[in-house]
């Protein structure tokens, strides 16, 4: 069997990113000191990963997306306001995203090929996001095949597929747009249960979140994983 080279990623925002929008330039910002120390273990360890950044940040700190950018890895967004993408009207999200993208690409120089959502806030309710990701990315990771108070779509694929446009959950080869789930373990034959990151790599014993990856892996599937800075 080949090497998988998982898939390590980055939601670049702060501790402040799930409070009103308006307020945030009232707090203290925390990424400027934890992102170097983030650069120096990658480099240490040679990993490269993708940096979903809130179009916020790389406005306001534009150099410090660009030592992200000269480490290496990859920048995509994660919104230009971190919004939930369930209680936001169709033409402010359009206008956000489109904000997102215009800030990251004068910022880096290259076309933005990913896209995240805040809080994996895609589901059955705004599915139409994915037509409009279509024309802008190549890539989606917002889709998580989970069942939780705060996010999920539970009977979403558990592996990287490309969204029909018929039904966003099924998967249509025709399609050039990527689904890439964060991991997930299955329990029992039928539950998902959530190890990719954030919350999860600090609540989760270590051999759960292993095991997650090893039996992804033995089904030739890379594992996504996350984190914050």
């Amino acid at each position: 069997m080949p090497k998988i080279i998982n898939i390590l990623s980055v939601d670049f925002e702060d501790y402040f990113c799930d409070l009103p929008f308006a307020k945030w330039d009232e707090y203290e910002n925390r990424v400027v000191e934890t992102t170097p120390v983030l650069l120096e273990l990658f480099s240490k360890y040679n990993v490269k990963s993708t940096f979903f950044v809130v179009g916020y940040f790389a406005e306001k700190f534009p150099k410090l997306i660009n030592e992200i950018q000269e480490g290496g890895h990859e920048i995509a967004s994660h919104s230009f306001s971190h919004m939930d993408l369930r209680k936001t009207s169709k033409i402010e999200i359009e206008k956000d995203l489109i904000k997102s993208f215009d800030v990251l690409e004068n910022v880096t120089g290259e076309k933005v090929a990913g896209f995240r959502a805040p809080f994996f806030s895609i589901d059955i309710s705004n599915s139409w996001i994915i037509s409009f990701l279509r024309k802008h990315v190549k890539y989606d990771s917002s889709i998580f095949p989970v069942k939780s108070p705060l996010y999920g779509v539970p009977n979403a694929p558990r592996q990287i597929y490309h969204p029909s446009q018929k039904n966003f959950l099924e998967n249509d080869e025709n399609e050039e747009l990527v689904e890439i789930p964060p991991l997930t373990n299955r329990i029992l034959s039928c539950y998902n249960l959530p190890v990719a990151g954030g919350f999860y790599f600090r609540a989760l014993p270590y051999f759960l979140i292993a095991n997650g990856i090893k039996k992804f892996n033995h089904n030739n599937r890379p594992a996504m994983l996350y984190f914050h800075p």
